[in-house]
């Protein structure tokens, strides 16, 4: 039986996210996140994706994007996830093991501008909440990161002013439970497309 394609719609954006085989770490040293970042910045350039915010952790990794053509995501995430996982097991000297990753990408729609910068935040927040550091732009394999060398969009939505402010605020835990279930379900995350970025709150 033929699997169901993910929803990744041109035009809309959404939320990507894949996970180790039996949530192993992947990445252990920082030529490990060099070989992704390199993967990732020629899978960009050879499909019509823009990436919006991205993080990798140690045995995952979140993306942000947007297709300008159907399929473009589905396409871009098979050749990236293939090739970083034949590199990966060259490098480890792991040929014939079995998968790398544990399944397909996961994936759900970001609906409107405060649902955009809410989960671009969870993104680039993702190292902070792991206590993998203290601040989002002390991670290297960021978009959040002064270091980022992978082109990035430009947002949909104006970016804040004080977003550097706003990643070093905690996501309260209704919103981590909320994108938690958009991401286990494959539902939309937002449901208010005309709702104003700037209507947005973040703690004080």
């Amino acid at each position: 039986m033929p699997r169901k394609p993910r929803h990744c719609p041109p035009g809309e954006i959404v939320h990507v996210c894949n996970r180790a085989a039996q949530r192993s770490q992947m990445f252990f040293h920082e030529f490990d996140y060099q070989q992704v970042i390199q993967v990732l910045s020629e899978a960009l350039k050879k499909y019509p994706v823009d990436l919006f915010a991205y993080c990798l952790m140690p045995n995952h990794w979140h993306l942000l994007l947007r297709a300008k053509k159907p399929m473009a995501i589905s396409k871009m995430l098979h050749w990236f996830s293939s090739k970083q996982a034949v590199r990966w097991r060259k490098i480890n000297q792991t040929i014939g093991y079995g998968a790398v990753y544990q399944n397909r990408f996961r994936s759900h729609l970001v609906v409107g501008g405060p649902a955009f910068l809410i989960v671009a935040r969870y993104i680039e927040r993702n190292p902070v909440s792991a206590n993998l550091c203290k601040s989002a732009l002390a991670w290297k394999w960021s978009s959040a990161s002064p270091e980022n060398h992978i082109p990035i969009g430009s947002w949909p939505v104006p970016k804040p002013k004080a977003w550097q402010k706003y990643l070093e605020q905690k996501i309260d835990d209704e919103t981590l439970r909320q994108i938690t279930m958009a991401k286990s379900l494959s539902e939309p995350f937002g449901t208010d497309p005309s709702q104003k970025p700037t209507e947005i709150r973040f703690a004080a």
